[in-house]
């Protein structure tokens, strides 16, 4: 992963598919080289793991979600959803709870706009879900 200078490189990652790419790559590169440092298995993480394709295999490209990945032992969900910067800076996260075949799922949503302070809390909140110590609150 380039370093986080990097980020203006995304501006337009609505309007270029290749731009979009590249930062979906960024951050699946983000959270494996994360959890690399806090020594944290990345063999049991899917990623992505929601579908962000149409039917005829065009790309959603709206954001939603920019990055997924589950966590098969802990049935962990975690999606990132990044805003646009035309929006302003924005940043929440909260926790949702599903049940699915007779489990049950918790999910990680966080909505951001991208940049160097967001993307630290980014990192301290997914490491604390990972490891269970985050708080089942809402943040808004």
């Amino acid at each position: 992963m380039e370093n986080r200078n990097c980020l203006h490189n995304f501006i337009n990652y609505l309007d270029d598919e290749d731009v979009y790419d590249a930062l979906e790559k960024y951050w699946i590169d983000m959270f494996f080289m994360l959890l690399h440092k806090e020594n944290i298995d990345g063999n049991d993480w899917i990623c992505p793991c929601y579908n962000t394709t149409f039917g005829n295999g065009k790309k959603m490209m709206d954001g939603n979600p920019i990055f997924s990945a589950k966590s098969i032992k802990k049935d962990k969900i975690i999606r990132i959803i990044q805003e646009s910067p035309k929006n302003g800076n924005v940043f929440s996260y909260w926790i949702n709870s599903s049940m699915g075949n007779n489990q049950s799922q918790k999910e990680l949503v966080i909505v951001c706009t991208l940049n160097n302070y967001n993307l630290e809390k980014v990192n301290d909140i997914i490491i604390s879900w990972i490891k269970g110590n985050l708080k089942d609150t809402n943040s808004k």
